[in-house]
């Protein structure tokens, strides 16, 4: 279960962010931003739950909330802060936490820097990953590991997210249907291509009744620091549905594994 929650990360977490109750903290003090302030794909305040499910059975939770806008390192920032973990009695087989942190700059939609803790079956993950034009520089650091180990990632002109900034960028993305583009996910020592089609609008039968959803179709990658694809890894294929509302919220996302198919099912939304 451990491997499959963490394929799920890895490639869903583009749509969901997810990555219990997450509660995001606030930067220090900065003129106010609105979602339509460079269409950041953001509402400062809002928050999401979610129950993450394997063949049928509820096997986890996520949850992912938004922070108020504010100052870092000169520049005009807000965070988004997650959290997923196994839950019942996979939990007690397979206990899993994965908490993590982006700042974010308003005007770019850009990831400034990352800040992930991960408990698996008691072995502990430190991860920090500080983002700038075309690079990324990630420490990971282990229980009992005596120093952490650095990666470098060098993107050229690429636009190059973490998985909360890569859901609020895919939030604002409304093409014809048809459509396809590439994001690049750095998600700890990895690095993953993911690429998207727009199928369309269609009816989505949730616990809270029909919605209207606009459907998407990913693939994901992993790849070397080269970005050449890594032959080794089968890519994963998932399905995202994203409300066709002002709202825009990830409704489900669908995910195959070797374990069968994770669904992730939006549980509760709340915006202030």
């Amino acid at each position: 279960m451990a491997a499959a929650l963490g394929l799920v990360l890895a490639t869903v977490s583009v749509a969901a962010g997810c990555g219990g109750t997450a509660e995001a903290f606030a930067l220090p003090g900065a003129p106010a931003v609105s979602l339509a302030d460079a269409d950041l794909g953001l509402w400062p305040g809002e928050t999401m739950a979610f129950e993450v499910k394997l063949g049928g059975l509820q096997v986890g939770e996520a949850a992912l909330a938004v922070g108020e806008p504010g100052d870092y390192q000169g520049k005009r920032a807000i965070t988004v802060r997650s959290k997923i973990g196994t839950t019942g009695a996979v939990r007690l087989v397979r206990p899993v936490d994965d908490e993590a942190t982006t700042v974010i700059e308003v005007g770019t939609g850009a990831p400034l820097h990352l800040q992930s803790h991960v408990l698996m079956n008691g072995q502990e993950t430190f991860t920090t990953a500080t983002f700038t034009p075309g690079k990324a520089l990630v420490e990971v650091r282990r229980t009992g590991a005596p120093t952490p180990a650095p990666y470098a990632f060098t993107f050229d002109d690429l636009p190059t997210h973490d998985a909360h900034s890569a859901m609020a960028d895919l939030r604002g993305w409304r093409p014809a249907p048809g459509a396809t583009r590439t994001v690049w996910l750095v998600g700890g020592r990895r690095l993953w291509r993911i690429d998207l089609t727009y199928v369309g609008i269609e009816q989505l039968g949730t616990a809270q009744g029909n919605r209207a959803a606009s459907r998407l179709h990913g693939i994901g990658y992993r790849v070397h620091p080269d970005r050449k694809v890594d032959d080794r890894r089968p890519p994963r294929h998932f399905t995202v549905w994203m409300s066709d509302d002002a709202d825009r919220v990830p409704l489900r996302v669908t995910a195959l594994t070797e374990l069968g198919e994770v669904q992730i099912d939006l549980a509760d939304y709340q915006r202030p």
